[in-house]
This record gives structure tokens, sequence and C-alpha cells, in this order.
């Protein structure tokens, strides 16, 4: 399935080693942690670094409030910087909210209402940082120094800089104006330690086209059934922004059939979106994609009830049930499922009673609330991960 419309704590700027000095404090603190949903993998954000004697950064902070019911949520000012010339806006409608600087040490911010069931609100922080711990100029090198918790982070070097140095795994390219914009996935449960340095641009750099992968915010669970009946669940939420789109789009793939189950929702809402099945032909005469599709495929449509205007957005959930005789079978007692999996995040989940017996691509494992074990796949690069997973049954036990 491709559908087509488009956590780390240290986030906050706590130390865990620093005792807070009264309860108000820890008042403070607990409001704050509660504040945040344990993931969001669509968090994003771009750091556009201003002339470096300033030591300043200004920041653009996307980021979703999932808990149902909640009307604010809370930013925190990572310690040791000063913020300036904040600003807040909804991402579905592009409305400004309210907020304010609590103590210097968070944003609160007002949402445009509660968040409703099934939904989330989506909003982006703007903010100017002064930190000259982080950033600066040392021995005639620019550095910019920091450990980065959210999952997806780009640094826009100021102009006339050339990036001689990056300690973390980066993706790099060069805008029209001669920026240099460097790109960081973070793959890890933990900080990922950020060290870029630069040093004074002699002439003009050529401009290079690159589709970074932090800037993309699909994600994507598959959750295995039974295997004898080749079958899956799928959940995959993209963000839509094109101005005039009236519909939005889930493109089976070949080899696989979807079930009249599928559902999509607008999470800024949590409306379920009237759906339909129509033919790649039907959705190429819309002129919403750029890259066509096979004009005989099989395209689920859930229709939004309106258009995309300018500068607003919407993000949505597709809810699909698979059947892959091909990619997902049974053998011998053992499961197998192949796929190539396209997007930055993947989610893949045994079915119950079944344990992991190999699998041919790094992964992080856990196992779930309800006892199944779960695989992480992250894909930094801009290809696709080609997974195979391997599983048994787990033996009976006597009680």
């Amino acid at each position: 399935m491709s559908a087509t419309g488009c956590w780390g704590s240290g986030f906050l700027g706590f130390s865990a080693t620093k005792q807070p000095r009264n309860p108000a404090t820890v008042t403070t603190l607990l409001a704050l942690l509660l504040a945040f949903p344990a993931i969001a993998d669509d968090e994003f954000t771009l750091y556009d670094l201003l002339p470096p004697e300033t030591h300043q950064f200004a920041i653009i902070y996307d980021v979703t409030q999932a808990r149902e019911g909640a009307t604010t949520y809370d930013n925190p000012i990572r310690a040791g910087a000063v913020a300036t010339k904040e600003r807040v806006i909804a991402r579905a409608t592009g409305e400004e909210l309210k907020f304010e600087v609590v103590e210097g040490k968070f944003i609160r911010v007002h949402l445009p209402g509660p968040v409703p069931k099934g939904g989330e609100t989506r909003i982006r922080i703007f903010k100017t940082y002064t930190d000259a711990a982080s950033y600066g100029v040392k021995d005639g090198q620019l550095f910019f120094e920091r450990p980065l918790g959210i999952k997806r982070n780009v640094i826009l070097l100021p102009k006339g800089w050339q990036l001689t140095g990056c300690a973390s795994p980066g993706m790099v390219s060069t805008d029209a104006d001669g920026r240099v914009r460097v790109s960081f996935v973070n793959d890890r449960d933990d900080q990922l330690p950020v060290k870029c340095v630069a040093t004074a641009l002699v002439g003009a750099a050529p401009a290079t086209t690159l589709d970074h992968r932090a800037e993309q915010d699909r994600e994507i669970s598959y959750w295995l059934l039974d295997p004898s009946t080749h079958q899956f669940r799928i959940s995959h939420d993209f963000t839509v922004t094109r101005a005039g789109q009236k519909s939005v789009h889930s493109f089976v793939r070949k080899g696989s059939v979807v079930a009249p189950d599928a559902k999509m929702i607008d999470l800024d809402s949590g409306k379920v979106l009237e759906t339909h099945t129509v033919t790649g032909k039907d959705v190429n005469a819309l002129g919403y994609y750029p890259t066509p599709s096979d004009p005989d495929g099989i395209v689920v449509q859930g229709d939004l009830g309106r258009a995309i205007a300018a500068g607003q957005s919407a993000r949505i959930r597709v809810e699909e049930t698979y059947t892959d005789p091909v990619g997902y079978t049974a053998q011998g007692g053992e499961l197998t499922w192949k796929r190539t999996l396209g997007r930055p995040v993947n989610f893949v989940t045994l079915p119950a009673g079944w344990t992991l017996t190999s699998v041919n691509t790094p992964a992080v494992i856990a196992v779930d609330e309800k006892g199944r074990v779960t695989l992480r796949f992250t894909n930094i690069r801009n290809d696709e991960l080609s997974v195979v997973i391997r599983a048994r049954r787990k033996p009976a036990t006597n009680v």
C-alpha cells in the first residue's frame, strides 16, 4: 500500500541527575512530562542558523498533541538557551494560536479546541534561541553542537559557510541560495549527538537537488494476522498540503488484495471519510500527483468534503486489511513475511503467540502491551528496505 498526499526526553532539557529543589518544581516538571505524548513520530525540527557571531538560530518545530480532550500543549525551553520571537500556528488551518511563556521555562500553547476523539491537533512553533554554548565560531570554524531527541531534524547553515565535519550520519544538499542543508533521522531511543563544523566558503557552491528523508512525515504500521489467512492490517498516516486537493488516495500494491473494510480518518477532526474504490486512471485525471499511477491499478479514495486551501493541510490515517499470498506465507510451522518498506519509520507486529526466529534487516525489537513482538525499522536513506521476517509459534506451556 502506498498512500500519497503528500521521544526523546533530552528535548525537554531536564537532567536526570539534577533533583528539583522544591515541591512546586516537582509539580511543574510532572505537568510538563504529562503534556507530551509517549511517541510523536511526526515531530520535526528545522534549525535555521543565523550569523554565528550572534549565537542565534531560528527554530521551526512541528509537533502533535494526541491526548484526547487536551486544550493546551507545553513546549519546554531548553536549559541554557534564551528564547525570543515566539509564534505558534495550527498546521491544519494556518491560524495563529495564543500562547504564553510560563516562568521562562516553557511555552504553553492554547489549542484551537479540545483534541477530538480518534484525532489529534498539529501545531507549528516558531522561536529563536540564543545559545553560545551550542552555536558560534571557535578558531575560525563555525560549530553547532546539540544533542537531538526529536526523530527528524534539519540544520540549515548560514550563507557563506561550507560543511567540513559532521559527527553523526546526515544527508547533505545545497539550496538554491547556496546554503548547505544537513538532515538527520534519529534511529535510536536516546539523543543523537549532533555536531556540525563549517568553514568560510570562498565563491558560490552549486545548488543540488535532494529529497531529505528527515523532511518526510509518513508513518506506517503493520499487524500480521494468522499466517494461514495471508492477511495483515495496515495503518498509514500522511499529510496533504496541495491547495485545491479534495480527495486522498491509497494505492494498492500489485499482488495484494485490499479488503472492503478500508477506512480513512481525518486526524485533525477525528472524522471518518467517505471512501470508495477507483482506478489509477481516475486518479490520474485529477492531476494531484506528479507521477502517474498504473491506469488499471486499484486505488482506495477518501473524500475530504472540502478543498485544501492555500496555507492549510490535512493529516490522514488509512486503515486497511491486505491479503498477500506471495509475501506472507507459512510452511513447516514457520511464518515468513517479505515486503519492501519505503517509509522513514516502519513498525511490524507479529501475531499473538508467535516468537521471532530471524530478520534480515536491523530492527529495534520490543514486546507490546499484548505480549506481541514488535519490530521497528528506521531507514535513514532514500531507498527501500527489503525485509524478510520469520517466526514460529511459541511452545505451549503446561499450567
